[in-house]
């Protein structure tokens, strides 16, 4: 067992390694040292390694993400090592005492949490990949809880004020390159190619072309590529949900460095909190969404005129519709972080509970265009707004056949499935019912032959009833 978790070891780095062990994900040596001061854990030990004692600790499956959110919040970075067979599938390749093979699943890092548990409803989590390519830097900017993908090119000495707004969880940079912010994750350099970024895009959206998504130069794309090819090493070959990306003009956004934004106090104050910032002052957002959307745009403030115009056109009209407003509010209260949810889905970590936000908010989303379309004299960026917000009623429809009102948490909970959707399904749940019915009956009639009022019918995998 140790030499295969030493070999799962060296291939995680610098991460924590979380071994699987049953019920527990346990850690050794360094790591158990270091996560049981962080976690505030019991450190043991179990057999030993060159004749010394071997530190160890563990934390229980069932609540890993919370020992998980702790760890990130610590600066730590996670691999998750799992059982990829079961005991019995270990039997059958090798015999009674064949170790049940394990592998990385899945790193867990600051920017590529999808879990709900380990973000924050009204802050988006970035991760950010940078470069320099003939003298300029690009910039590729992801928040992969719900799949926003942005894309933009800057001078050397505008670096620090791009960064600064993003507020990037995590940032990765080519290795050797001596302009990379200290806090950058150094990535193979051959990683971060301009034509390999183009090609993957293409390849992840369909499309012959980027024309259609914008205009991206060299240095975009070379980030892009760093991008993709962390996230692809993180989730150990898959990726979770990616938009297509969206080009930033850095003329088009007030550019500040970080101590002028500090001294604003824009989202954060003096303090270092969220409270006594602009962003608390201002924020009476009702969904989580909403609130990182505000977050961003007090980060980046426009700076062209039009555009200016056009968002205070939309914020004087709802400002005249009080009657509006308030029913905006009250759907967009029921409105489920469907963003986030999708992303849950994508990256093969969504439950029911799940589809169950993705239908639920697409059907509030149709009423909100509902509302807004019975006003009349609407402002043009509401026109534009508006076709994103309908066109899902065959989705919407699907998902309420197929799914019970209020879907469990858990895939394993199962009965997230409705009753008619399925004719086999509701077949097999009715013989189910009937056999514990059955066996029920059973029960009673040989209690009554032998007046033992405690006799009980039992199961198990090696006698079967009895």
């Amino acid at each position: 067992m140790m030499a295969q978790y030493l070999a799962l070891k060296a291939e995680a780095g610098d991460c924590l390694l979380f071994y699987r062990m049953g019920d527990f994900f346990e850690l050794f040596f360094d790591d158990a040292r270091r996560a049981s001061q962080v976690l505030d854990i019991a450190l043991t030990s179990r057999g030993e390694h060159g004749g010394a004692p071997i530190p160890m600790c563990g934390v229980p499956v069932h609540a890993a993400e919370h020992y998980l959110a702790r760890l990130i919040r610590a600066g730590c970075r996670v691999a998750i090592a799992e059982q990829v067979e079961s005991p019995e599938e270990a039997k059958r390749r090798g015999g009674g005492k064949t170790l049940v093979a394990r592998d990385i699943v899945r790193f867990v890092t600051a920017g590529t949490l999808t879990e709900e548990a380990l973000l924050e409803p009204r802050r988006a989590n970035v991760l950010a990949a940078l470069c320099e390519l003939r003298g300029r830097i690009g910039l590729a900017a992801c928040d992969i809880s719900t799949g926003r993908m942005e894309l933009e090119e800057c001078a050397p000495d505008r670096l620090a004020a791009a960064l600064a707004r993003l507020g990037a969880s995590e940032l990765v940079a080519p290795e050797g390159w001596d302009g990379a912010p200290a806090e950058a994750a150094a990535r193979p350099a051959r990683e971060f190619a301009s034509d390999a970024g183009e090609a993957r895009l293409k390849a992840l959206h369909g499309v012959a072309t980027l024309d259609g998504f914008g205009a991206f130069t060299r240095p975009m794309l070379a980030a892009a590529a760093g991008l993709v090819a962390y996230l692809e090493h993180v989730g150990r070959g898959s990726l979770p949900l990616l938009l297509p990306p969206v080009g930033r003009s850095e003329a088009a956004h007030l550019a500040m460095d970080e101590a002028t934004r500090a001294s604003l106090e824009l989202l954060a104050s003096s303090e270092g909190g969220r409270r006594g910032s602009l962003l608390e002052a201002i924020d009476r957002c009702v969904t989580g969404a909403g609130a990182r959307q505000l977050a961003e745009d007090l980060a980046a403030p426009l700076t062209d005129v039009a555009a200016i115009e056009a968002r205070l056109a939309l914020v004087q009209w709802l400002h005249d519709d009080a009657l509006l407003r308030e029913d905006l509010r009250a759907v967009l209260r029921a409105l489920p972080d469907i963003g986030r949810a999708l992303g849950r889905i994508v990256a093969g970590r969504g439950s029911p509970r799940d589809l169950g936000q993705l239908r639920d908010g697409l059907s509030e989303a149709r009423r909100v265009r509902e509302h807004l379309q019975a006003r009349e004299d609407r402002p043009a960026l509401l026109e534009v707004l508006l076709p994103q917000l309908g066109g899902h009623g065959a989705l919407v429809d699907l998902y309420t056949r197929a799914l019970v009102p209020m879907p469990p948490t858990e895939r394993g909970q199962g009965g997230f499935i409705a009753e008619g959707y399925d004719a086999a399904l509701d077949a097999l749940r009715q013989t189910a019912g009937h056999a514990r019915r059955a066996i029920a009956a059973l029960e009673a009639k040989y209690r009554d032959e032998t007046g033992i009022a405690a006799l009980k019918i039992r199961h198990n995998g090696v006698l079967g009833y009895f």
